[in-house]
């Protein structure tokens, strides 16, 4: 633990001195454009390496002799287009290679546009006498209909770049003048939703004190462009300046670093917008950057063959420089100290290593008895192990027996609950005999009595043989046994019926006539299903022929859903 506070105290002022140069918190956005612009950045070379290769492209098709010379001239023009903010000389070169073959002449407004177009790059590219001059030589008859916006827009262009340029002078505010004469004209005659409209008009509207109007407008237009194409670089640009003289700060880095990097996604050599980002970053403190960002607006500035982007960027080399240098030499004064205390560290590493083996030998020591004593629990672990199983296995055989001794004891009570049915059938049949014994008893003794007062009464013979041939005492018995029997079978068996017709098929089933409790077949299967099964016997109970018997059975049979085991389905109804 000391060693570890000893390194600690020496790591906390590494650490202070290492987060020394503290920069100002940034909005999470901007910081990601910031290192989105780095990213291109570095891609810069595989973008002019693209461009390169369209021109290189264009340049064989020219160079072919199967092409016409209106082809030829669009050829010609799209070589512009490619070289146009790219290369300032490969431009001018195609554009006076234009200008100077006849077909051109023979198209109308072409030779004009071709030296409003050459005026143009001249004005870019710092030359802004040539371009004056370029554009006083414009007939004037000639400046009219759709080329009268690329006129006034190219003057705009070139007075501003002169104000830009003039920037320390007095002279500026008459350049200013002409830019803003312009910029009226180019309002009259451009149309509302053309991109010379759009970034002339709209940002002396903002100059002259409505910067909301022309930033809704500049925003909704910008959308209809991708990073990467020169209008939307320009269309970033201009929405930055007009969010810097609004003092709306955040917007203007925004939509600058947007800029920049469409600059760069699109080969654009001549730029304002990394002189731009050179002076935000070294505002902002960020000396690397800012350095890193300046020398590239001077290399693109040098490729273009700008000298007007060349000398503004060149005015910041040295503040930007010395200030680099200042931060190179902070950073190594920073890297002196922190090889000294890296030397102390390592001192004090190299003492605590030493301090950890000697600690790693009383642990190993410890680690050797804890050994021990773990082989000697894994010992009793194995002895419980093996006592453990033993007891499982006595508790599975006493679960076993368990379940064995409920299976007997589940039976148990079944024969129970079997034996308690049959001793309550035996009661009831009991009782049924004794009644019905007891009824039969009573009937003779009136019988009996009967003969006994007719005897008495002196009657004669002929009237006491009638009486003892009728049979009405008989059926009268047998009728009330009859009852008496179908009462103790549905006592018995209350559902007797219902279960009995459900073993019939459909249609078939026993219907009872009114009052009646069982027929003479329910009753023969009434005694199957008590266990009597001989046809002698049943014929006996039922007063009819075993011929009779039989052929209710067989009738029933037929009638049954499973007629091969309707009997034995008729002693299983409970």
């Amino acid at each position: 633990m000391k060693q570890s506070y000893l390194i600690l105290i020496f790591i906390i002022p590494l650490f202070l001195i290492s987060c020394g140069s503290e920069k100002r918190e940034q909005d999470p956005e901007l910081q990601k454009l910031y290192s989105e612009l780095d990213r291109v950045i570095d891609r810069s070379h595989e973008y002019e390496l693209l461009k390169e290769h369209r021109i290189d492209s264009l340049r064989t098709i020219l160079a072919s002799a199967a092409i016409d010379e209106d082809e030829k001239t669009n050829l010609i023009n799209s070589l512009i287009d490619e070289f146009n903010a790219y290369n300032a000389d490969s431009t001018l070169a195609y554009i006076n290679m234009n200008l100077s073959r006849p077909q051109v002449r023979e198209i109308p407004g072409q030779h004009t546009l071709l030296t409003i177009r050459r005026a143009d790059v001249l004005g870019h590219a710092g030359l802004f006498l040539d371009a004056l001059s370029a554009m006083e030589k414009i007939p004037k008859d000639s400046v009219k209909g759709e080329i009268m916006e690329a006129y006034y827009s190219t003057y705009c262009a070139i007075w501003q770049y002169l104000s830009e340029y003039a920037n320390e002078h007095e002279t500026a505010t008459k350049y200013e003048l002409k830019r803003s004469l312009y910029a009226d004209s180019v309002r009259q005659v451009a149309d509302l939703e053309s991109f010379n409209h759009f970034v002339y008009v709209m940002a002396e509207l903002a100059r002259n004190g409505d910067p909301d109007t022309a930033i809704k407008a500049l925003e909704s237009n910008l959308a209809q462009y991708r990073s990467g194409m020169r209008e939307y670089s320009i269309i970033a640009s201009t929405l930055a300046y007009i969010y810097k003289t609004a003092g709306r700060t955040d917007d203007y880095k925004r939509f600058i670093v947007m800029s920049a990097i469409s600059d760069t996604e699109g080969a654009v050599k001549e730029n304002m917008s990394f002189r731009e980002m050179a002076t935000l970053m070294f505002e902002e403190g960020d000396v690397e950057r800012a350095n890193r960002y300046l020398k590239k607006s001077i290399a693109d500035a040098n490729f273009y063959s700008a000298m007007m982007r060349n000398a503004q960027s060149s005015k910041m080399l040295p503040v930007i420089d010395d200030a680099y240098s200042t931060v190179q030499k902070e950073l190594n004064d920073r890297r002196k100290v922190m090889v000294w205390i890296s030397g102390v560290l390592s001192f004090i590493l190299l003492l605590t290593v030493v301090l950890l083996l000697v600690q790693f030998r009383s642990l190993r020591k410890a680690k050797d008895k804890v050994t021990a004593a773990n082989h000697e629990l894994s010992t009793l672990s194995d002895r419980l192990r093996i006592a453990n199983e033993q007891m499982k296995k006595n508790n599975n055989e006493l679960s076993e027996l368990s379940e064995e001794l409920k299976t007997a004891n589940s039976e148990l009570a079944d024969k129970n609950l079997e034996l308690s049915e049959y001793n309550r059938t035996k009661e009831q049949y009991a009782g049924l005999f004794m009644e019905y014994c007891s009824s039969a008893i009573s009937s003779l003794q009136h019988y009996q009595q009967t003969l006994r007062i007719l005897a008495f009464q002196g009657g004669n013979r002929a009237t006491i043989l009638k009486k003892l041939e009728s049979t009405e005492m008989a059926d009268q018995l047998l009728k009330n046994f009859y009852v008496r029997f179908d009462e103790a079978i549905l006592n018995i068996y209350p559902s007797f019926v219902e279960k009995f017709n459900a073993l019939l098929q459909p249609g078939q089933e026993i219907t009872l006539k009114s009052g009646e409790l069982l027929n003479r077949e329910l009753r023969l299967f009434a005694l199957i299903r008590l266990g009597i099964d001989d046809s002698g016997k049943i014929a006996n109970f039922l007063r009819c022929s075993v011929a009779t018997v039989y052929t209710y059975r067989s009738k029933m049979k037929k009638r049954a859903i499973r007629p091969e085991c309707f009997e034995q389905d008729v002693r299983t109804i409970g």
